[in-house]
């Protein structure tokens, strides 16, 4: 295991962590929000939308991407069990 692989496993526990205390910043400024009134509270989800949804999209999309890669690096060279004749010359 290189040592990239093994930074991106001790850094992969964090990740749940900073979502639920991203989540929860979030909670916390939509009550306070409601407190203030209606169109506060709109305007806190709008940028909470933004604030927590964009975490999320770009982590959905790297996963996405990489099973993307992955999936296509399989495709384009299929394992038959057998060698090709002439790549060795």
């Amino acid at each position: 295991m290189s040592t990239r692989q093994k930074a991106r496993l001790a850094v992969l526990p964090l990740l749940p962590i900073a979502l639920g205390v991203l989540a929860w910043l979030g909670f916390v400024a939509i009550r306070e929000s409601i407190l203030n009134g209606g169109g506060v509270a709109w305007l806190m989800a709008w940028v909470l939308a933004f604030l927590v949804g964009m975490p999320l999209l770009v982590l959905g999309l790297a996963v996405a991407g990489a099973a993307q890669r992955h999936t296509l690096a399989r495709d384009l060279v299929p394992y038959s069990g057998e060698t090709i004749p002439g790549a060795g010359q």
